[in-house]
């Protein structure tokens, strides 16, 4: 059964088609073995997935909506979380460019109020630490003292009351990944200075007690450490990726309040591989892009973009992605997230060494190409 929704606030000519489950595991069976291997026991492997396939035709926009299993089991967000952060981060930047004429480039300090003296250590040994290196870093490298650094910046109280402004009260700021902090000292954020070269003026972010009174949370609500760390939906996350790209077919959640440059930044900054950041040239291409089709690992085309992020802790894997491929007219949402520790030791590293982690996205990611660009190709 498929059931076509019209938003009535959205431009002329977009829609969003809604297709059941049945329809989506027809397209993914019988394709893979270890795609067939995890949808034959998803509570075994607590699995989600959202796929948003893209049609633009020249009578207008068309989104084809596909799910399963959409918050039915719990995951360990990890580094996912760094996704929501990264853009209430420049929401708050795009205040300051305007109030205080600070820049990415702004040269900042970072004396923390609380007890993350790890943070400080990372930030002020840089040669010359600024929000845009800072940021990349938390992004493209998934380094989780930049992200410690975005969590002094923005502190969690204001992080989950932007949340639920956006109607995205699943997703919940709480901890730092830091265990060295804890108790009262960790409840407060700031201790950032930016610092405006040739003058000295500075403009800093003073230390704030966070309540932690969180979003009213109704996921995963039997699931004790779903309460203790951060949270996120799956799908709230997947619905935020579209509004990046589609904001008027995604009308259910409100404006962010981004600036245009802003936000042309992030979309580069997700997009972008590890060889923008001269110390990690080394990297491949696909380090952190577990949804890229195996095909592509080392694609070097610029007609075809990978927008992601992924996480990756307590024995889950996960990754959110927007693929475009110009050549093909090819162009998808996908979301995934699987439990993929041998044993639930809940901070157990590296599901990525185990089978099927990583293999299943990119597998599950290949078969959904193949079928969207065979699609492309019967239509022309």
């Amino acid at each position: 059964m498929t059931v076509v929704i019209l938003f009535c606030n959205i431009t002329f000519g977009q829609s969003v088609v809604m297709h059941d489950a049945t329809e989506f595991l027809s397209i993914i069976k019988g394709k893979e073995p270890i795609v067939d291997q995890v949808l034959a026991n998803p509570e075994k492997y607590h699995l989600q997935i959202h796929f948003t396939a893209v049609n633009e035709q020249q009578s207008g926009l068309v989104l084809n909506e596909y799910a399963l299993y959409k918050d039915k089991y719990y995951f360990h967000p990890a580094s996912l979380i760094k996704f929501p952060l990264a853009l209430i981060s420049l929401e708050m930047l795009s205040g300051f460019q305007d109030k205080f004429d600070i820049q990415l480039q702004t040269p900042i300090e970072s004396k923390t109020c609380s007890c993350d003296i790890g943070t400080d250590n990372y930030v002020n040994r840089k040669p010359q630490p600024n929000l845009d290196i800072l940021y990349k870093e938390m992004l493209i490298m998934s380094n989780n003292d930049a992200y410690n650094f975005f969590y002094n910046f923005v502190g969690p109280t204001h992080f989950n009351k932007r949340m639920s402004a956006l109607n995205l009260s699943n997703i919940i700021l709480r901890n730092r990944f830091y265990t060295g902090c804890s108790g009262e000292k960790a409840l407060i954020h700031g201790g950032i200075t930016f610092i405006k070269e040739g003058t000295n003026l500075k403009y800093a972010i003073h230390c704030q007690t966070d309540s932690l009174k969180d979003n009213a949370q109704s996921i995963y609500l039997n699931e004790s450490a779903a309460k203790t760390n951060n949270l996120v939906s799956l799908y709230s996350l997947h619905q935020l990726m579209k509004k990046l790209f589609y904001p008027a077919a995604t009308n259910s959640i409100p404006t962010l309040n981004i600036s245009e440059a802003n936000l042309h930044y992030f979309k580069q900054t997700i997009s972008s591989f590890p060889k923008s950041i001269p110390e990690y040239s080394s990297y491949p291409n696909h380090y952190h892009k577990y949804l890229l089709p195996p095909s592509l690992l080392n694609n070097n085309d610029s007609s075809i973009k990978i927008y992601s992020k992924n996480g990756n802790a307590g024995g889950y894997i996960s990754d959110i992605m927007y693929f475009t491929d110009e050549k093909n007219k090819v162009k998808y949402f996908l979301s995934v997230s699987l439990y993929n520790a041998s044993n639930k030791y809940y901070y157990r590293r590296r599901a990525y060494y185990t089978s099927p982690g990583v293999d299943f996205f990119r597998q599950l990611s290949k078969v959904l190409y193949n079928y969207e660009k065979e699609k492309k190709t019967m239509q022309k």
